[in-house]
């Protein structure tokens, strides 16, 4: 794919398309679902392999937030500056209102019990309806539920977004030493929060909601988006490196958790263990980045079946909608896999992956759905499509792909 073919248009403010990053999007999904079914399916605490596989799948989070700032800055560089109005209406209806709307639903699914009968979970007025069930809203409002702090993350990027943007444009010397600057920052912030070196503890819950905590994968977004023909032509010339610089990476933090674990002595700011910030895991996390991107542009190569193709834009369609919803389908399955006591009779492994593949699958069939009722632009972030593009088709040269809005559609103008 030839990105200069996209970005030629990319001034006149059209839906702009670049089918190799909205193929990403399925990618990234699995790799946060598959964080969220080992957490509730596998026994971290006590398995290696459990944990390892946790440490690897993390990198879904600074993935979405990198090419979600890449495609947002890609969609202005062209522009002197950022229009505030459209601007922030686009922000609002694309991820402010389907944070709030998930907040609402999520509210009462977080206090459900486990029950003896069917549907195995119940949700108990009294801690929903009384003022500590009212205080829990508005933290979890404040703070994002669960997965959620994935969009508060991002609308607190798209409050300084027109500035660093401003800024990036007007001196273009500054990009490098800003990377540069967004790296070290990366390394020491985490530190600094663990060891009081700004005269307080940050607990960890509220260091992952803070865009602070993300600034190498935000700003770098936004950096490379200046030059995404350069980037992408690098990335496609080095495929080899990057794989096996990949495999590098992601076995060294393992290493050092293993040695950890086995009395090695490691200062604890070293070892990555749950610390999905830790200095360690920096390198694995951008290149998985870059491996998710080389995947993205396989998928939607012409030498790719139409159906293969097909499959692939249909769950770029959903992806949005599988990352919101996907917390439901983990809890119900959670709460049945404890009342018929899968948690003894089947292998973990089995039962983590089994939930990976129903929840995406779940997930996909409810986006589906609900984007073709009056209830998409709220739900799942988009326009509303016709029931006739339900099931997965070739698509033809003349079709126009619409697909989900949320944070890695281009059209902001």
């Amino acid at each position: 794919m030839d990105v200069s073919e996209v970005s030629a248009e990319a001034s006149r403010g059209t839906r702009q398309r670049l089918d190799h990053v909205d193929a990403m999007r399925p990618i990234k999904q699995t790799a946060v679902i598959s964080t969220h079914a080992l957490i509730y399916f596998s026994p971290l605490a006590t398995s290696f392999v459990a944990a390892s596989l946790l440490t690897v799948t993390h990198f879904s989070r600074d993935a979405f937030l990198f090419v979600s700032a890449c495609m947002l800055a890609y969609s202005y560089r062209n522009s002197a500056s950022v229009a505030q109005i459209p601007y922030w209406k686009r922000r609002f209806i694309s991820v402010g209102l389907v944070y709030v709307v998930w907040t609402i639903i999520y509210f009462p699914l977080a206090a459900a019990k486990d029950t003896s009968t069917f549907p195995y979970f119940t949700i108990p007025g009294s801690a929903v309806f009384s003022h500590q069930g009212l205080h829990t809203f508005f933290f979890n409002l404040a703070t994002g539920y669960y997965h959620l702090y994935f969009l508060l993350v991002l609308l607190e990027f798209y409050v300084l977004f027109p500035y660093i943007f401003w800024y990036l444009k007007k001196y273009p010397r500054s990009r490098v030493p800003v990377v540069a600057g967004a790296v070290l920052w990366q390394i020491f912030f985490p530190i600094a929060v663990r060891r009081n070196w700004f005269g307080f503890v940050m607990p960890p819950k509220i260091e992952t909601r803070l865009v602070f905590s993300y600034p190498l994968y935000l700003l770098g977004g936004v950096v490379c988006a200046f030059y995404l023909e350069s980037f992408h032509d690098w990335v496609l010339k080095h495929q080899k490196l990057i794989y096996f610089s990949t495999l590098v990476f992601a076995a060294i933090p393992l290493v050092v958790d293993y040695l950890a674990k086995h009395h090695v002595y490691f200062r604890g700011v070293i070892v990555p263990g749950a610390n999905p910030f830790a200095a360690l895991v920096i390198p694995y996390d951008c290149c998985a980045i870059l491996c998710v991107y080389l995947l993205g542009v396989y998928l939607v190569s012409p030498e790719r079946s139409a159906r293969t193709r097909a499959i692939t834009s249909s769950g770029s369609e959903a992806a949005y909608g599988i990352y919101v919803s996907q917390m439901i389908w983990i809890i119900i399955l959670q709460a049945w896999a404890a009342h018929f006591n899968l948690y003894h009779r089947v292998a973990w492994g089995y039962l983590a992956a089994s939930a990976l593949v129903v929840t995406y699958l779940l997930g996909w069939l409810f986006s589906a759905i609900v984007a073709r009722t009056p209830l998409a632009r709220a739900v799942v972030g988009r326009a509303q499509l016709p029931w006739r593009t339900l099931w997965p088709h070739p698509a033809h040269d003349d079709d126009e792909a619409d697909f989900g809005e949320g944070p890695l559609n281009l059209t902001d103008r």
